[in-house]
């Protein structure tokens, strides 16, 4: 189904990728993915497959934060998801974006919210909590 999207929506699997993380669950990812979908298609002010990306993820990011994180993502996600979902925002963010490598550094900076000087030490306090070893 994804394979034969048009050009300007080919970002949608990683966009799905993304709210998993961000939600914990495939199906609330894919609900959120529908929902942003939907008012995001709809939009005529939006120029360009570039832009029509970067407003989708901001919007992703915003509505995720809408409401409160899963405490236990389900079952049956990677142990490499479970580890970026317990992470804190805006670095979880800044951190799949940037290994995504769908957006320059001060789109990401921008999508998150942040200065894009801010960016790096956002991005080695989130790897220090990535690597660090789990509270007994």
């Amino acid at each position: 189904m994804m394979t034969h999207l048009p050009k300007e929506w080919r970002f949608l699997p990683d966009a799905w990728s993304y709210a998993v993380i961000l939600t914990g669950s495939p199906q609330s990812a894919t609900d959120l993915v529908t929902s942003i979908l939907d008012s995001v298609a709809t939009r005529h002010d939006i120029l360009g497959n570039k832009h029509r990306r970067r407003v989708f993820f901001a919007t992703l990011f915003r509505e995720a934060q809408k409401n409160p994180r899963r405490e236990t993502p389900e079952p049956g996600l990677s142990d490499d998801i479970l580890k970026l979902h317990g992470l804190p925002e805006p670095g979880r963010t800044a951190l799949v974006l940037c290994h995504m490598g769908l957006f320059p550094i001060d789109q990401i900076a921008d999508i998150v919210g942040k200065n894009e000087r801010d960016l790096p030490e956002l991005l080695v306090a989130t790897r220090a909590a990535l690597t660090a070893p789990p509270n007994p």
